[in-house]
């Protein structure tokens, strides 16, 4: 227990001298100003508060924004998958997952779970460090280290354990058969009610920073009847849903065998689709599905550089334009949420074919109250009083970003992570100088390192790795 609980008083934390940047429904910049938390909760913003402060972090010379939201990640698969397939030429219908769903199915042979364990906790790391102070993590397989992870750690997270709950159930890459395969998704509906139940047992806990929602993989992988009493539990009970949708071209032509409908209007045509829905990807999408996902008032997670690696872009400033709600999002591969903004503001400029389309400021409100709005959290992603006290720091002073003439593009176009000062979550530290709290960075990148070498090393002998890919390993980094 901290001393100012102990002492019966609030507990205050002061971010001082920064130029916040309120985002919400009205985002307004003060400059020079004092952003007071409160008991978790923002207070006030004020040019130069005297009253009393538990703990104090100066912003001279940095923005400070509401927390950032990663509205859709993958524990633990980053690290294994990293650059086996960047520089691969997809198959047709084929996702960059499916190129390394081979290695992560063959992951169990080597890596234990308690080795598991400490390679989700560097992928955890690298997406705090990478501005996020919640998370929304999509979990294949047990939840508890993960959970571990948030009660140790401190950062928000929603989270939801996917069904079908094994890599090959959503495809992988088969070198024999020269296609992508389906395995067996075993019972789906099983999954649901392990879902239901993790929801029971652990929704609003860790001091209401983790929450639970529902994960059906996607319209391809789940069959009706499962997607159709998802959604009958989550309206009975309350509960948001999470999915994949449009992410591929094999999904696409998947639905449309099983439906004659695009995955829309499918997911429509059940009564699926609502403003209880964060849709991720909506890569592939028809025309007539924009007015559907308006009208529903679905939300979209949007991820540029996953994308990009796959040399598709998806939509954006369609979205945006039809009045449907977008979230930003790094999937599972690099974690540095200011990267991934950077990604789609640029990406959705060349899609619109027009500089002025897509503005730093809406990417950041993506990033922040959007993906707050997705959530059903209004107390999340600005910095207004009431709103938890959820911020990162960002320093302006580096030869890439200063000097500055507006500090939301010199944040969207010229900043990484790198320059992330600190973020707090609930008025606590989560990350300072680019060192996770709590965590031995040194000791998780050391054992996740010699995990991946054997991985990656096995994953070759056996015929693992995507086709032409080799892992020689020349400079033991």
């Amino acid at each position: 227990m901290n001393t100012a609980a102990q002492a019966g008083r609030t507990q205050t934390t002061v971010i001082r001298g920064g130029t916040i940047w309120t985002g919400g429904a009205t985002p307004r910049l003060h400059h020079q100003a004092d952003l007071v938390i409160e008991d978790g909760r923002v207070a006030a913003i004020e040019p130069h508060y005297r009253g009393h402060a538990d703990i104090e972090l100066d912003a001279q010379d940095c923005l400070v924004i509401p927390g950032l939201i990663n509205a859709h990640v993958h524990p633990g698969t980053s690290p294994r998958s990293r650059g086996l397939a960047e520089d691969v030429s997809l198959p047709k219908g084929a996702a960059y997952y499916h190129m390394t769903m081979p290695v992560q199915m063959y992951s169990p042979q080597v890596i234990s779970p308690d080795d598991l364990a400490i390679i989700t906790e560097w992928d955890c790391l690298a997406m705090l460090a990478g501005g996020a102070t919640t998370i929304v993590a999509e979990q294949f397989g047990s939840a508890d280290a993960w959970v571990s992870l948030v009660q140790r750690l401190g950062f928000r997270c929603d989270l939801g354990t996917c069904y079908p709950s094994t890599y090959a159930a959503i495809g992988y890459f088969d070198k024999e058969q020269g296609r992508v395969v389906l395995g067996d998704p075993g019972d789906v509906g099983a999954g649901l009610v392990a879902a239901l139940e993790l929801h029971d047992r652990l929704h609003g806990s860790c001091d209401g920073r983790l929450n639970v929602h529902l994960s059906p993989h996607g319209p391809d992988t789940v069959p009706e009847e499962v997607l159709r009493a998802t959604k009958r539990a989550a309206q009975e009970r309350n509960i948001h849903i999470h999915l994949h949708m449009g992410q591929h071209k094999l999904e696409r032509e998947t639905v449309a065998k099983r439906s004659g409908l695009s995955s829309v209007a499918y997911l429509d045509s059940i009564g699926f689709l609502g403003p209880d829905v964060m849709a991720t990807h909506c890569t592939y999408l028809d025309e007539g599905d924009y007015a559907i996902l308006a009208r529903t008032g679905t939300n979209c997670v949007h991820i540029g550089f996953r994308k990009a690696k796959e040399a598709i872009t998806s939509p954006f400033v369609e979205l945006l334009d039809s009045g449907i709600n977008v979230a930003l999002a790094t999937d599972s591969y690099s974690h540095d949420l200011l990267l991934e903004m950077k990604f789609a503001a640029m990406l959705g400029k060349i899609r619109a074919g027009a500089g002025g389309r897509i503005t730093a400021e809406q990417v950041l409100n993506c990033a922040t109250w959007g993906a707050a709005k997705a959530l059903g959290r209004p107390d999340l992603g600005h910095l207004e009083p009431g709103a938890q006290g959820d911020a990162v720091i960002v320093s302006m002073t580096s030869p890439f970003n200063a000097p500055v003439f507006d500090p939301i593009k010199s944040l969207v176009y010229y900043s990484t992570a790198a320059d992330i000062k600190a973020t707090v979550v609930a008025g606590r530290p989560v990350v300072q100088n680019g060192r996770v709290l709590g965590a031995d960075m040194e000791a998780v990148r050391a054992h996740t390192t010699a995990c991946c070498r054997r991985l990656w090393t096995g994953a070759a002998a056996n015929g693992a790795l995507p086709q032409g890919v080799f892992y020689p390993d020349p400079c033991g980094c």
